[in-house]
């Protein structure tokens, strides 16, 4: 078998007339920096693009402040690139780009259309059916009420797929719904780019969504009370109420898969715990890590809290804190010894600390990746590699929408990116949820559902092919909130050795009086087994 070698790919991008959103400029800007890449050519259609009506206008003032990237501006030809401008006694567009040898066309029209002579491979930006640049573009999810909003990549002739992303729908913004989906479909064009120029292929290996048709457009009166009505209700569920993140203990041998059988912690009001992360210790019981957040403070440090083998668990203590945010406390077994690699997305940086002493001594043992804001870094062995699983999202964009997969033979690295990154680019499954594990014979992610919101639910995806060059994964188990009253989300799944950990949400009111909590003292079994209370909190 011949491999195919490295081509130089010659781009041409169809634009509206007159001044083009920000988005595009910056597009077009880093199309030209891309390796094996060359802009040979601008076209300029003879149509503008529609300008803004009044509930556009007023969405950009409330919701897209500031430098937006949704805001017109005048993109300049660059110098020695080629362009064509649609205006009387000009040659057609596909005879004249035939001339420029041209290998893509981007069409970032309004109404892209298959181009006579043009090149032969010719794609568009579609969100949620509509054309990515205009205006209306990413309104229907968003008044119809639809959880989720697509962006896909397609050719232009027969809307062939070549990649596409699944997010939530921001419910109160349509400009906020456009500019994260927007942010995601030019990693796409780069992406898709890249792999044509390296190998020829410009597609994803991995399933796609389903194609939309183009949505009929809402009225701006529609579009505006929708908006009016959905901004008004989260705001008085914010005043009201604060989210808090407690944490579940179910004791029992095998891995516990129905977190009603758990005991709730619910931490005091003015923080939360979430991502528990649960290790044996030394003289029986475990620890389990936290990320805890003082909400005067806003930012994550990881601790640790004790549990006795009866259920009983102890106050949590310092584990670790940064200038930066720390959460997600991953830790795992490798040459006898025990590691973590806590989130430090906001560091731009993918850390390992090797422990010296359970459960607060740590020493930073190496940068496993840099100059990447990656969430939740889930490392785990598999068929002779070891695989870091993680979400890396484009600026601008949701952190939950897309899973990046990386390889190396140990945990120090180096590590490689998976041939078809994002591996997962749907937020219904993407975002890690807790270590990857074996169970009845089947090799299970735990994975965040961030659709309709952030840390909705548990998936458990089973991976059913993990090589360096594919990649493919299927529900198995969903676990969803709601089995106590009060309990909104659940997105962190951890076992070892007869502990099971979950997380779980609840909407607390501001007003409600505040009863502290208390350890469960290590002496009273039975106290730990009956102290569920009827409003599921530990006291």
């Amino acid at each position: 078998m011949i491999e195919s070698l490295p081509m130089n790919v010659r781009l041409a991008v169809f634009l509206p007339a007159g001044e083009v959103p920000g988005w595009v400029a910056r597009l077009v800007g880093d199309c030209r920096t891309l390796p094996g890449v060359t802009l040979g050519a601008l076209l300029r259609d003879a149509v503008a693009l529609p300008g803004p009506d009044w509930a556009e206008r007023v969405d950009g003032l409330v919701f897209d402040r500031g430098a937006s990237p949704l805001r017109s501006v005048t993109l300049d030809t660059p110098e020695g690139v080629a362009e064509w401008s649609s205006g009387v006694g000009s040659r057609a567009a596909g005879e004249w780009l035939a001339e420029q040898g041209c290998d893509v066309l981007l069409d970032l029209r309004m109404a892209p259309a298959p181009l006579p002579g043009g090149p032969f491979r010719q794609w568009t930006l579609k969100l949620a059916g509509r054309p990515a640049v205009d205006p209306l573009a990413g309104a229907a999810p968003v008044v119809e009420g639809d959880e989720s909003t697509v962006i896909r990549l397609e050719a232009v002739a027969d809307g062939q797929l070549i990649d596409d992303s699944l997010g939530a729908s921001c419910s109160f913004s349509i400009r906020r719904n456009r500019r994260r989906a927007i942010a995601k479909g030019m990693g796409m064009v780069r992406r898709a780019l890249l792999r044509l120029a390296q190998d020829g292929a410009p597609g994803r290996r991995r399933e796609a969504t389903a194609p939309i048709s183009e949505p009929p457009v809402a009225s701006a009166s529609t579009r505006f009370t929708t908006l009016l009505q959905r901004t008004v209700s989260r705001s008085a569920v914010k005043l009201l109420s604060r989210d808090q993140w407690g944490i579940a203990l179910a004791l029992g041998d095998g891995i516990c898969l129905d977190p009603a059988r758990a005991t709730l912690i619910q931490p005091p009001a003015d923080r939360f715990w979430a991502d528990p992360m649960v290790w044996p210790a030394a003289d029986g019981g475990w620890w389990v890590f936290v990320e805890e957040v003082i909400y005067r403070e806003g930012k994550g440090t990881l601790k640790a809290m004790r549990v006795h083998p009866d259920g009983s668990w102890e106050a949590p203590v310092p584990v670790m804190e940064r200038p930066w945010h720390l959460s997600y406390p991953f830790v795992f077994e490798w040459n006898e010894r025990l590691w973590m690699v806590p989130e430090s997305g906001a560091n731009r940086s993918v850390e390992l600390y090797r422990c010296a002493g359970l459960p607060d001594r740590w020493e930073k043992e190496a940068d496993l990746l840099t100059g990447i804001d990656m969430v939740d870094a889930t490392l785990f062995a598999h068929q002779g590699r070891w695989w870091l699983l993680g979400n890396v999202s484009e600026p601008g964009a949701d952190k939950h929408d897309e899973l990046h997969a990386y390889y190396a033979d140990t945990p120090l690295g180096p590590w490689l990116p998976h041939a078809a990154n994002p591996v997962v680019a749907d937020a219904r499954f993407a975002r890690p949820a807790g270590p990857v594990f074996t169970h009845q014979g089947k090799l299970l992610r735990p994975a965040q559902v961030c659709v309709p919101e952030y840390g909705r639910a548990l998936s458990l995806r089973r991976i059913e092919k993990l090589t360096p060059t594919e990649y493919a994964e299927e529900t198995e188990l969903r676990i969803d909130p709601g089995w106590r009253p009060g309990i909104d989300c659940v997105h962190t799944l951890s076992y070892h050795s007869g502990l099971t950990v979950f997380d779980f949400l609840t909407r607390r009111s501001r007003f409600a009086p505040v009863r502290a909590v208390q350890p469960v003292p290590h002496a009273t079994k039975d106290a730990a087994g009956d102290n569920d209370n009827s409003d599921g909190q530990t006291q």
